[in-house]
């Protein structure tokens, strides 16, 4: 006893056991001041966990230097340095990190406009070193600020990157229900759960509807999300919520649809499946195959016949790429491919299921705004495109609901029949990327490598009609059907738009400078036809003292259908306030049939013969307007008449282009998502007048845009009479809009420096 009272008594004395305990009193108490400012001071609960780490790493190297010193040093001195080297080399270090290797890769990010990764890379400074962050500077400029609607209450959300993989790196984010939260911009993966319900996997834009924070109004909104109750979805299966949506299909245009819930595979059909359908008698159970019409080679055939050209590589029922009645070793677990229709669909009601119809399908693929909030260029750089072999379901491509591999990987039959064809959608494993969103008709009897099947349960069977329709569109006509007018021939085309000088009686109907950044104008004149006035609204830089140049707007397809009101239009919508910035003036003009003059907006999209004639004396008008425009900018003391350019986004940079032909004034051409219009004219009149433009042209798309697909553009590229040093085409990775805000406006920027004179 009296050993034990005395070793305690020697330890109490010892250096370095008041030097431990010392430094234990200290961190306790550090961290518990810093727990109690953390929310002032913006301190992340990571931190906190790696503040108690670092305080925890200390106390073995506190021991060895208090046992090495305690002879020499006092406890107050050996305390004091081994603190004063802590707090010195943990600032240091985090500066040294921060600065030398973490900020400029948050640099990097931003210029490519990757807003996820740069918010990552903060999120780390945050966690290790939030006395050196960046974070509210940062803040605004690469997230926003999200409300996510969930109907539920006590549903648990998490988020993380879209790139991460599905099981790991989820961030939470709170309980239904949600206040606003700040989240990265770009395409992110969201997670719900709660007990008694199946979770709940989204892929989503920020910003988006999805997150409540989109700029545009579309006129209808996306529902609250609601969980399915567990064990209520078929095995194998998620539910894809009723709603509106725009079809993400090329050639449907920006129609708004609306579908009722249904349920479609989480995967594509494995070869294990199918085995499955096989083993249960499939192919010999007539009422798989009822009501089917049997056509090959323009030749009806009955099921008998049929079923002898449904074999595999030895001859036996099966897919084609089996042998001997079934798949390879090692394969259960890939998409079963090399199957005609008949044989997607058969087996499609053995699940009691049916194929999917194509706007079913692109529901399930894509989210319902994807023309301007889209996920596809993370979701078709993350799918099996241009690859050498198909893989194993559910590895890649993750879709807005959860489905796996809608886009690469094995092509998918889909129900509606397309002139006595078939259709796949979303593309495969051999093919590029951009084949994902357009539509693929094969013989029905086709039994490629690459043909697989997802299938559907609708909840709803009045949706098939009309939505399970065949579809009626005439092939368009081959490259050889456009022509180039002759001289003599395009002089008497030209006459119809030739413009003469007027008086424009221009009346300034307000003028507002409480924009830090411009000042607002809006001007009415005289156009000279129908006795028609054009309103134009210019923001001109406040700063700029000399004359500057300007930049007139031919704005996308929602200012000829479902246009703000004319004194609301906003250069940001399109972020296009860099140019202002630049110093040059924004130049909005009211075009005929666009924003307050619009009177019939089928003239803008013609439906029929009819309106295609409206839409040719359109052109006509929009040439008018614009030289009117420009006459008037000619007037103007603050603005530069040599330095006057266009700016096309969507529809401004397809449709009204033609008025490039007659307006030699343009000093260069920005056009956004834009290419050739084929149902269009002068195109889908035969005749291609693009060999006589030739204004400077900076054309700027995305890969994976589905309105303007890379052919479109590719076509007026190649078409263009602009010199091949005067002409620039960019693809960046995204769809039709936004495009990669940073990058643009550097491309931008510069393309209006080379061209000003």
């Amino acid at each position: 006893m009296e050993e034990a009272d005395s070793f305690l008594i020697k330890l109490k004395n010892s250096t370095l056991f008041k030097v431990v305990a010392a430094y234990a009193a200290i961190a306790f108490v550090f961290v518990q001041v810093a727990s109690l400012v953390s929310d002032t001071f913006g301190l992340s609960q990571q931190f906190m966990q790696n503040l108690i780490w670092l305080f925890g790493l200390g106390f073995p190297f506190l021991a060895v230097v208090a046992w090495a010193a305690s002879s020499r040093f006092s406890t107050l001195k050996i305390l004091g340095l081994f603190l004063a080297i802590l707090i010195t080399g943990y600032g240091s270090g985090s500066y040294i990190w921060v600065n030398n290797f973490i900020l400029p890769k948050v640099d990097q990010a931003i210029s490519t406009d990757d807003y996820v990764s740069a918010w990552t890379l903060v999120d780390r400074i945050d966690a290790y070193a939030p006395f050196f962050s960046k974070s509210n500077e940062l803040s605004s400029d690469i997230s926003s600020l999200t409300f996510l609607d969930v109907k539920d209450t006590g549903v648990k959300v998490s988020w993380k990157p879209y790139d991460q993989s599905i099981d790991e790196g989820w961030r939470y984010l709170g309980t239904s229900p949600l206040e606003e939260h700040r989240l990265p911009n770009g395409i992110i993966q969201i997670k719900l759960e709660k007990q008694g319900y199946d979770p709940y996997y989204l892929a989503a834009n920020n910003p988006s509807m999805r997150f409540n924070n989109f700029p545009v109004e579309f006129g209808w909104k996306i529902d609250p999300i609601e969980l399915p109750r567990e064990n209520s979805v078929p095995e194998g299966m998620i539910l894809i919520p009723e709603g509106n949506f725009i079809p993400a299909i090329t050639g449907q245009g920006v129609q708004e649809y609306y579908l009722s819930s249904f349920y479609i595979d989480k995967f594509e059909v494995t070869n294990k499946e199918f085995k499955e359908f096989m083993d249960a008698g499939g192919y010999d159970n007539y009422q798989y195959w009822v009501d089917m019409e049997f056509v090959k080679d323009g030749v009806s055939l009955s099921w008998e016949e049929s079923k002898e050209l449904m074999v595999d590589s030895t001859n036996i029922i099966g897919p084609a790429l089996w042998e001997v009645g079934t798949y390879l070793d090692g394969q259960e677990d890939y998409p079963v491919t090399g199957i005609s229709w008949y044989e997607a669909l058969a087996y499609a009601r053995y699940k009691g299921n049916i194929l999917p119809p194509m706007f079913h399908w692109a529901k399930a693929a894509y989210p319902p705004e994807e023309i301007v909030a889209p996920v596809s260029p993370k979701l078709l750089t993350n799918s099996n495109f241009s690859g050498k072999e198909l893989i194993k379901v559910g590895q890649q491509g993750l879709g807005p609901y959860g489905t796996y591999d809608m886009t690469g990987n094995a092509r998918e039959w889909v129900w509606n029949i397309f002139g006595g064809r078939g259709l796949t959608l979303g593309g495969a494993y051999s093919d590029p990327a951009y084949i994902a969103s357009q539509t693929n008709p094969m013989p029905r009897f086709d039994r490629s490598p690459i043909n697989g099947v997802r299938t559907v349960r609708l909840l709803n069977p009045r949706d098939m009609n009309p939505f399970g329709n065949d579809i009626v569109s005439a092939p368009p006509p081959p490259p050889d059907y456009y022509k180039e007018l002759s001289e003599e021939a395009y002089k008497i085309y030209a006459k119809n738009f030739e413009v003469g000088p007027r008086n424009l009686n221009p009346e300034l109907i307000y003028r507002e400078d409480s924009h830090p950044i411009w000042i607002k104008e809006r001007i009415l004149i005289d156009v000279g036809y129908n006795s028609e006035k054009m309103d134009i609204v210019i923001f001109r830089p406040k700063d700029k003292r000399s004359e500057s140049g300007a930049v007139i707007v031919y704005p996308g397809a929602n200012y000829y259908r479902t246009p703000p009101e004319i004194d609301d239009i906003d250069p940001g919508e399109y972020g296009l306030d860099f140019i202002i910035k630049s110093g040059r003036a924004l130049v909005w003009p009211a075009l005929k049939e666009s924003m307050n003059r619009i009177t019939d907006m089928n003239i803008t999209f013609p439906p029929n013969e009819d309106y295609m004639r409206q839409f040719r004396e359109l052109l006509v008008n929009w040439t008018v307007d614009t030289h009117r425009t420009i006459d008037y900018l000619e007037t103007r003391d603050e603005i530069d008449p040599n330095n006057i350019f266009y700016l096309g986004m969507s529809y401004g940079s397809i449709a009204t282009t033609h008025v490039m032909l007659f307006e030699p004034r343009f000093n260069a051409s920005l056009l956004y998502v834009g290419g050739a219009g084929f149902w269009a004219p002068p195109l889908s009149d035969g005749i291609n007048l693009f060999p006589r433009m030739t204004t400077p042209t900076l054309m700027l798309n995305g890969e994976q845009d589905y309105i303007v697909p890379v052919l479109m553009a590719q076509s007026m590229y190649n078409f263009l009479g602009t010199p091949e040093e005067d002409k620039r085409l960019i693809f960046y990775p995204s769809g039709h809009w936004p495009l990669p805000r940073n990058q643009m406006i550097n491309e931008s920027l510069i393309w209006l420096d080379k061209y000003t004179q």
